[in-house]
């Protein structure tokens, strides 16, 4: 057994925690992190965020899929035969970069890290036992900071297994290539994944109760990304709602629905949401209720109900993204030692791995209309960029809107390569209240993709009724 005194107290070191306790670390600050993994990183870099992207950049590069457009899918297929060790070495690869780049961080910033599960005794003392289960630390911190993270939702009814009824947890761990998927769930993991395994060739059937797949895109954006996804061999099947997930005898996931249809496939994908992990943390022996989703509820400077003790990430929900979570984390080192910081920032990009990728920020179409605005749209597609032909990409969009009257940019929602990056560029122009001339005015490299936020923007003004 062993007593530890420390300012802050970290509970995760996923995206959130890292950031709070380095930020803490920066501040002069004693930090002690506990994470109950033996990989630093938390879901984002083990299982989520980091994995997906590593899996996909490298299904992109090993099957030749940029270069469809030139060559034909038939074509880019043969240039490689994808192995499931081709994906998984990449990935190890990426997975031990990062994860010693945390370790190094933590190590710089004198931030001591301590495997084990911790549980609240008091608002102020944290009980760790540690990965063996034979020691117990106490831990006695001003200030705590809750940043465990989610993991999938696995409900009882489902058979889960490691080889046939996956999670996003258990894909990774699959140990071939399937002939054939069911998608269980159109939000973005199963987006995601459904374009992925359809770009190795996998035959693919997203499965979902909405009309059609990423509902919270802007519906333009969402029914070009519905096409494209049809024409990689993605099936969507819509209006659905799930009566049984069973596996056959034969070893097969099948699904049969409430509307009478019955799907079958070698291998089946549960993404129909993720759940906070706070089961472990022992806050009833502080008080502490989650909301009706399972969240910890927190006051703008990430506060629960007891002031020295913080939350953050996925536990406290949406928009549980991992770079809203960083932030999350860093403000909230700076709310608990008092010093000076900013409001989360009012805008910030949403990003999505699909292929093609999406990406966008602020309103959408949808909601612009139903809140009556006078906007208008600007459009810059792909085949009118020359980068668009050069990198085998046409099919995309750039879609600017912004105020009729004032031009102020409202949102903007780009579908192609390179979306998440491009997007911010639309961040630092809505930051700073910009018009929509600012994309005009500027040069933009040539040819880059970037340059589509100037075709896009002539577009929306050659339309509007407003002089230059």
């Amino acid at each position: 057994m062993e007593d530890i005194k420390v300012d802050l107290a970290v509970i995760g070191a996923g995206p959130a925690g890292q950031k709070a306790a380095i930020q803490a670390a920066k501040l002069g600050k004693s930090v002690l992190v506990i994470e109950k993994e033996s990989r630093l990183g938390g879901a984002c870099l083990n299982y989520g965020t980091i994995p997906s992207k590593t899996l996909r950049e490298a299904i992109l590069d090993l099957t030749g899929f940029r270069e469809r457009s030139f060559y034909g899918v038939s074509k880019s297929r043969e240039k490689a035969q994808v192995s499931i060790n081709d994906l998984l070495f990449r990935l190890e690869k990426v997975l031990n970069q990062q994860g010693e780049l945390i370790r190094e961080q933590f190590a710089s910033n004198n931030i001591r890290v301590l495997q084990g599960a911790a549980s609240f005794r008091t608002v102020n003392v944290l009980e760790v036992m540690d990965e063996e289960g034979r020691g117990t630390y106490w831990i006695e911190a001003g200030r705590i900071i809750i940043a465990t993270g989610s993991r999938p939702r696995n409900p009882g009814e489902v058979p889960f297994d490691e080889e046939c009824i996956l999670d996003s947890n258990r894909l990774l761990k699959l140990d071939r290539i399937p002939e054939s998927m069911l998608v269980l769930g159109s939000g973005i993991i199963g987006s995601e994944y459904a374009t992925m395994m359809a770009a190795l060739g996998t035959k693919v059937t997203l499965i979902d109760r909405t009309d059609r797949p990423l509902r919270l895109l802007d519906s333009e954006i969402g029914k070009l990304f519905t096409e494209y996804s049809k024409e990689m061999g993605v099936d969507f099947q819509g209006g659905m709602t799930i009566d049984k997930i069973e596996k056959t005898p034969k070893g097969r996931a099948r699904v049969t629905t409430k509307e009478g249809k019955c799907f079958e496939a070698e291998t089946l994908f549960f993404a129909l949401g993720r759940v906070a992990n706070v089961e472990t943390l022992g806050l009833d022996n502080i008080g502490l209720e989650l909301t009706e989703r399972g969240h910890l509820p927190v006051n703008p400077l990430f506060q629960t109900a007891w002031p020295n003790i913080f939350a953050v990430g996925d536990v406290i929900g949406a928009p549980a993204l991992a770079a809203t979570s960083m932030e999350q984390g860093r403000l909230a080192a700076r709310n608990a030692f008092a010093a000076r910081t900013h409001q989360f920032p009012e805008f910030f990009p949403f990003g999505v791995y699909t292929i093609p990728e999406i990406s966008w920020i602020g309103a959408t179409e949808d909601q612009l209309k139903e809140k009556g605005s006078q906007y208008e749209v600007g459009r810059a597609y792909y085949y009118e960029i020359a980068r668009g032909s050069i990198a085998g990409d046409t099919k995309g969009l750039i879609k600017i809107l912004f105020h009729r009257e004032t031009r102020e940019v409202l949102g903007v929602h780009i579908l192609g390569t390179a979306a998440a990056e491009l997007i911010h560029i639309a961040q630092v122009a809505m930051h700073f209240r910009a018009r929509v001339d600012y994309f005009i005015n500027n040069i933009f490299n040539y040819p880059t993709f970037a340059e589509g936020y100037r075709i896009a923007a002539l577009n929306g003004l050659n339309k509007s009724l407003v002089p230059s």
